[in-house]
């Protein structure tokens, strides 16, 4: 899988540590999260699952980080993934449909873990109720609507979220001030969780790092920033770079207008690797542009700076 994040574990395992922690006992509704309405919750927050479909009603979705994965050892199988700010409220009644309609997913059923982490979309009502899907974002996508209650269709539903939250957004005006992007190592950065390879940036850096744990950097201007956005992904099918061995580790940092963080890791062909979006994104062999890659290499990188 090149340079995406592989967990070595056995795959029911991993099924098994996606569920853990999750929510109450199966005799009642989780606690009822406070914020919603601005913001997700802590990703350990217990999940206030339906128990079966969706009540109809729903008028808004909120995406966030969903419980955390765990190694045998308890440590992290995956860094937290990040939420969009904004929520998304049209569309909603079709996005209820499409969880509803799924097949449910058979008790035998093996999954293997690809890279991908688990996330929430969280439904809410106008009586101020919210209720929660958990998606593992890896394998066979499955989705969790009560706590012994899976379904297929994970991969369907992050793809339509995403696309009625870009087209309600290219209705409406972004924030006035999106965060910094900085270089920070590949795989411990929680970029966005939304299903998309090609999201245009706003800003973005070139990140070369020839040890482990230092990085230089060098800032996109705002033509080649542009370039990027027309001519990233998905990319060509031959590599620009022929003797390609052995080279530094690099990828480009971006944010886009709405704030979200976004990833493409780049080997020392000139591969393109998604960092964002969970692993249902495309994998296949796409490299960066020669006219693109020369414009990226060109640029001055600064000093050595310790990552993290």
């Amino acid at each position: 899988m090149g340079l995406r994040l592989l967990v070595a574990t056995v795959a029911t395992a991993v099924l098994v540590a996606g569920c853990g922690g999750s929510g109450a006992g199966s005799s009642g509704l989780a606690p009822l999260p406070v914020g919603l309405g601005t913001g997700c919750p802590e990703p350990s927050t217990a999940l206030r699952f339906p128990e079966g479909d969706l009540p109809a009603g729903a008028t808004r979705v909120r995406l966030c980080p969903g419980p955390p994965l765990t190694n045998y050892d308890g440590t992290a199988a995956f860094v937290d993934v990040q939420g969009p700010a904004d929520l998304l409220t049209s569309g909603v009644d079709e996005l209820v449909t499409l969880v509803n309609d799924q097949a449910d997913a058979d008790g035998d059923l093996v999954c293997s873990s690809d890279g991908g982490p688990e996330v929430a979309y969280w439904f809410g009502y106008g009586d101020g109720d919210w209720r929660a899907v958990q998606h593992g974002s890896y394998g066979c996508d499955v989705l969790r609507v009560g706590h012994r209650n899976r379904r297929l269709g994970g991969a369907d539903l992050a793809l339509a979220f995403t696309e009625a939250l870009l087209a309600q957004r290219a209705e409406a005006d972004p924030p006035d001030t999106t965060p910094a992007v900085r270089c920070l190592a590949p795989h411990h950065t929680p970029r966005t969780a939304l299903a998309r390879a090609d999201l245009d940036v706003a800003s973005a850096l070139r990140c070369v790092s020839t040890r482990p744990g230092t990085v230089r950097t060098a800032t996109l201007p705002a033509e080649l920033v542009a370039q990027v956005n027309a001519e990233l992904w998905p990319g060509v099918t031959q590599r620009s770079r022929q003797a390609c061995w052995t080279g530094s580790g690099e990828w480009i940092e971006g944010v886009t207008a709405w704030g979200d963080l976004v990833g493409w890791a780049i080997d020392p062909c000139g591969r393109l690797y998604v960092m964002h979006g969970g692993s249902m994104l495309p994998d296949d062999h796409r490299y960066l542009s020669a006219g693109l890659d020369a414009a990226l290499a060109a640029l001055p990188l600064g000093p050595s700076e310790r990552q993290y």
